[in-house]
């Protein structure tokens, strides 16, 4: 099923792609991204990254498995993976994650996706139920599952604003997940409402904080050059500041 997904998704951006490289209004040239690339996380969509390129930014890969610090950068996108493979590890380059933190409250942009979104929690239990302390950043904590707990089209309605855009505007995408947040408390600061494309089940997932969001949804930027947009303006903000 999620080949299928992966497919349909990949067939509809072309036309996003073209409206997200005209009439943008931007600045170019002068913001600079990090994603992370390497074992644990290895999920993007390969247009949304060349999106983000054609708007004149320097894309840079980091490892968390290796790196002990971010490169000098002016927003950060966490994608898709496998951290709980990982998660020793991970959890062991404390160096980096003392990083992210700092750069979280300096108020980096910064895009969690799926297994980002897993790394930024406040832990990771392992499928035997080993806990590991992750990044600390947002206040979730995620736990392994033999049972596929989610896959399928949402949508995803952003309940305050934020470095994608404004309050009630709605974002499309896909999950696919085993894991799972450990808790439901939906006092915490919740980054979307998600409507399931198939049932029409409504639910509170994520969690934004600062110019942190991160949440299990995987979307794509060049079909969504609107979101992409907001990013790059959040990011260059970020980077004006200093």
């Amino acid at each position: 099923m999620l080949t299928g997904v992966l497919q349909i998704a990949k067939a509809s951006i072309f036309s996003g792609l073209n409206n997200l490289l005209c009439n943008d209004g931007l600045e170019e040239g002068e913001e600079r991204f990090a994603f992370t690339k390497d074992e644990a996380f290895s999920f993007y969509y390969p247009e949304s990254i060349r999106a983000l390129e054609a708007k004149g930014a320097e894309v840079i890969e980091f490892s968390p498995l290796v790196d002990g610090r971010l490169p000098e950068v002016d927003g950060l996108i966490l994608g898709g993976g496998f951290p709980e493979m990982f998660a020793e590890k991970l959890s062991a380059n404390t160096s980096l994650i003392a990083d992210i933190q700092e750069k979280t409250q300096l108020g980096m942009p910064i895009l969690a996706e799926c297994g980002g979104f897993m790394y930024l929690s406040q832990s990771l239990t392992d499928f035997a139920g080993v806990v590991y302390p992750m990044c600390g950043v947002l206040p979730c904590q995620v736990r392994m599952s033999s049972k596929l707990q989610m896959v399928g089209y949402v949508t995803a309605e952003l309940l305050a604003d934020g470095i994608l855009g404004k309050k009630g505007d709605m974002i499309k995408g896909h999950e696919f997940h085993f894991s799972a947040e450990a808790d439901s408390d939906n006092s915490l600061n919740r980054a979307f409402r998600f409507t399931r494309s198939r049932n029409g089940e409504q639910y509170y997932g994520g969690c934004s904080l600062n110019n942190v969001v991160g949440s299990y949804l995987h979307m794509h930027f060049a079909g969504y050059p609107t979101a992409a947009e907001n990013f790059v303006k959040a990011c260059l903000k970020y980077r004006k500041k200093d």
